[in-house]
This record gives structure tokens, sequence and C-alpha cells, in this order.
């Protein structure tokens, strides 16, 4: 058991430290403000009408972002699978109530520090500034910049091909039902494109 939380513990550290390098005495201080939680298929991060309270960063799992329309149709926004980390980040940074949900479309380990010792650590730590700063600019506004991108200039066949070069086994994890609405296409429409005839 020991040596399994030690490599989650890792994989942690890694995520982190691959926005910025924070020194070691302050990695340790941010490190010790994470819960580790593991939660099934199917459970929901957050809800719409609820601001977002954590940051989690993903270990092992997957989830998406999706929002339900006027129809009552659920349209998924985003994916995120394995060593992510997942947010609300406009709710998050405002404290607003989120639009979105988040659900686990598999069963995922998480570490969660919540946004009350997000403040604390911004408030102490000058290289943690830099650190959130740099991940509000690569998950954010990267994020929201790279989807409204693509739906103006690539079609739907190079949507998915992009979506399967940023993750080459999301059909064996995630149905094409939701893949499909993520790419603002019929199931029908991403079957022809899966078979070449499109």
């Amino acid at each position: 058991m020991g040596k399994a939380v030690n490599k989650m513990k890792v994989g942690l550290e890694d995520i982190i430290q691959s926005i910025y390098l924070l020194p070691q005495e302050v990695l340790e201080d941010v490190l010790a403000q994470f819960q580790h939680l593991e939660y099934p298929k199917n459970y929901f991060l957050l809800k719409p009408g609820k601001p977002c309270k954590h940051l989690w960063f993903m270990t092992n799992g997957a989830v998406r972002y999706f929002y339900t329309n006027d129809q009552g149709k659920e349209m998924n926004t985003w994916f995120s699978l394995d060593t992510q980390i997942i947010t609300d980040a406009p709710s998050l940074v405002n404290q607003t109530l989120a639009q979105e949900s988040i659900q686990l479309i598999e069963d995922s380990e998480i570490h969660a520090i919540e946004y009350t010792s997000i403040q604390t650590l911004l408030q102490k730590h000058h290289s943690f500034a830099l650190w959130y700063i740099k991940l509000v600019e690569m998950h954010y506004i990267a994020q929201i910049e790279d989807r409204l991108s693509d739906l103006q200039f690539l079609d739907a066949t190079q949507r998915y091909q992009k979506l399967l070069n940023l993750y080459p086994d999301i059909t064996n994890r995630i149905s094409l039902g939701n893949i499909a609405s993520y790419l603002n296409i019929t199931q029908e429409t991403l079957s022809r494109i899966r078979s070449g005839k499109l």
C-alpha cells in the first residue's frame, strides 16, 4: 500500500512541477494542501449553479465537461484523461456560479486542493503566484481559445483527428455518443468519419 501511495504522490508532484518549477520548500507546502480522493464512474465533481471550490489534479481516470441545452440535450465541451488538471476556471477564479457539469466517466483517482487553500498559498509564496498565473494561461485561456478556433476553422473530420492526436485511445474509453457531442456532430456522422466515408 505504501508504494502505491508514494507513486501517486510522485504523479501529483510531476503535474505541479510541469506547470512552473516551484522551490522544494514551496512545493512541500503546496503538496500538504492536497487531499487524495477516489471516486466512481458517473460521480459529479461539479454541477451548474454552484461555485467551483476546488482545483483537481487527476492522476488516473477520465472526466467530461458538459452543459444541457435548451432542448434538454447534453452537450460535451471538453474531456480530461489521466494526468490532467480539472476545474471550471471562470467559476474558480471569479467564484461565480458554474454553468457546466464536470462528471467522471471512469473510476478516477484525484488530488484536490480547495480554493481557500489556493488563496492562502498565493499570499504566502511569490513563486506559487507565478505558478498560478501560468496555470490559468495554460488551462483556461489556451483551452477556450483552442476550442473556439477549432469550431471556427476545422471541419468535423479535422476536429476528430485532432482529438485522436491528443488522446490516441479515446475511443476505447469514451462513448462515441459523447465524442460526437463534443465534436458537435451526430453519431451517424462520426461513424462515417471513422469508416473513412466522409
